[in-house]
């Protein structure tokens, strides 16, 4: 029996108070009010962590609920969970901590924790998608020890890396008020719905969504090096998508915290600011296998895309050649990834043109990854060099999250940025292989490739690292032979603040909790 309590082992110079705001203004959990200002590229599709889609429901739902551990540079660290043992990879217990309570006041208690945990594996919460990922493709049992103060978790099928997925924001915990009304907690209405550090505040639909700080909240994950500083009292989060706006807020001192990519980095990069720079998303082409769409049973055709594709051209145009070329669906840094240059098509527009000539494609991207979804207009670009008909769709994030995660998506191929908040590499494996989106599991575009699928079940199935990894690099190395998806790079962003503000990005997870005001 594994027992872990502390880690799973695997031009501004100082933003004045004008531009903080609110100087005078109630205290709601630090010793003074202070509003920070950013942005996000699409509203929030949901307030409900079990339904959310696309990467800023994310960081809505990491400021709104708390998880059972966090993720540190190290591993896991506790949260709402101060230890948690391992007795096989199909049993684990959580210990919960006493002192954490919701929005309304009510105790966060072992019996709250398994009622959300339920909920959460029910494959009626949501879209299939998320359960799966912290639960493997089995059952869960969740049992509640109030005297105890443990939650006890048995799975069907053993599932060897369960407590990294009790780390993403989608499995926060809502408190009994948000159960008791799930209408009003996914539109946000419920105030006693939140366990985390936030709730909800003003919200301008399409426009604007603020987050309160809670007065007396205090149970802060216990990262190895402790956060400074105070968290701001409100966090603004603005919709929009234009970075070069985003970077000439950020010089005027309008926006305090701004994500930048490509030649944007470059625009702030003599300003006294502090930056952190993550790989927020894995970014590949991915195809709709699906019966009656173009690239169904159709590996010629997918093997073209892939040739079209001159990798050096799409980073400059992508990211001005500031991300990293991947030879996987993740990068090289995680554990288990395949990093075999020679399973990448090699460019050969030629080659390409013989098979896709004529060939009616139906692409679907969001605008979120690369400036406004440049890196899919080189995609369109050059499949229609090589002869095909090309209908690009580009639409916010959160729309294109809804029209991929469904089963009638209209759309032949995407270029996917995979969102993998876990770190592990079966999160995004599963995200195209095994059971597909309409019967309760994680494959978006249906792909059935059953000898990849086994290896990938085989790696889940195991705690010994070295089985796991031969397992999950079999599974890489069938997918790119059959070029069910093509790799190209990450969704590099400098996280750029004030210089009296510090985010990190724990693990390489950017995390908008993290958020402090230094004096």
């Amino acid at each position: 029996m594994n027992t872990r309590p502390a880690t799973l082992l695997a031009g501004l110079a100082v933003v004045a108070c004008s531009a903080l705001t609110a100087c005078g203004a109630p205290d709601t959990g630090g010793s003074a009010s202070t509003t920070l200002y950013t942005e996000s590229t699409a509203a929030p599709t949901s307030f409900d962590p079990a339904r959310a889609r696309a990467g800023d429901d994310f960081v809505v739902d990491s400021l709104l609920y708390d998880t059972l551990v966090a993720r540190d540079d190290d591993g896991l660290v506790p949260a709402l969970a101060t230890e948690w043992t391992e007795d096989s990879a199909s049993s684990y217990t959580f210990t919960i901590r006493d002192d954490a309570t919701c929005a309304d006041g009510t105790a966060i208690t072992p019996t709250v924790v398994a009622d959300s945990l339920k909920y959460f594996a029910n494959n009626d919460a949501g879209d299939h998608v998320f359960s799966p990922l912290v639960f493997g493709p089995g059952k869960p049992t969740i049992t509640a020890d109030d005297a105890a103060g443990t939650v006890s978790i048995e799975l069907s099928e053993p599932y060897a890396v369960l407590p990294a997925g009790l780390a993403i924001p989608q499995s926060g915990i809502i408190c009994p008020a948000g159960l008791k009304d799930p209408e009003g907690l996914a539109n946000g209405t419920v105030e006693g719905a939140f366990s985390g550090p936030y709730a909800l505040g003003e919200t301008k639909p399409g426009v604007s969504y603020t987050y309160e700080l809670r007065k007396g909240y205090d149970a802060w994950p216990e990262f190895a090096e402790p956060l400074t500083g105070k968290p701001a009292s409100k966090l603004v989060f603005s919709i929009a998508t234009d970075q070069a706006t985003a970077a000439n807020k950020l010089l005027s001192g309008d926006l305090q915290i701004a994500n930048l990519g490509g030649e944007n980095i470059d625009r702030v990069s003599k300003g006294d600011f502090n930056r952190v720079k993550t790989i927020i998303a894995n970014v590949y082409v991915m195809f709709n296998e699906r019966p009656g769409h173009f690239f169904a049973d159709n590996a010629e055709a997918r093997q073209a895309v892939a040739r079209a594709i001159d990798r050096d051209a799409y980073n400059n145009v992508f990211s001005a050649g500031k991300a990293d070329l991947f030879n996987s669906i993740v990068p090289s840094s995680y554990a288990c990834a395949l990093d075999d240059e020679s399973l990448i098509e090699p460019h050969d527009p030629a080659a390409a043109a013989s098979v896709l000539k004529g060939a009616k494609i139906k692409m679907v991207a969001s605008t979120a990854f690369g400036d406004s979804g440049k890196g899919a207009e080189y995609l369109q670009a050059v499949l229609t060099d090589a002869g095909a008909k090309v209908d690009l769709q580009k639409v916010d994030n959160a729309t294109w999250a809804t029209e991929t995660q469904k089963p009638n998506g209209d759309w032949d191929i995407t270029f996917m940025g995979d969102i993998n908040a876990g770190r592990i590499i079966s999160a995004s494996l599963d995200r195209v292989l095994g059971t597909p989106l309409e019967k309760g599991g994680r494959n978006i575009p249906g792909v059935d490739n059953a000898p990849a699928a086994e290896a990938l079940k085989q790696g889940l199935q195991t705690a010994d690292v070295d089985a796991q990894c031969e397992a999950f690099e079999t599974a890489q190395r069938l997918l790119l032979e059959r070029d069910d998806v093509v790799p190209l790079s990450g969704v590099t962003w400098e996280t750029t603040s004030a210089s009296n503000v510090t985010v990190r990005a724990p693990g390489g997870n950017l995390n908008y909790r993290t958020v402090r005001i230094e004096d």
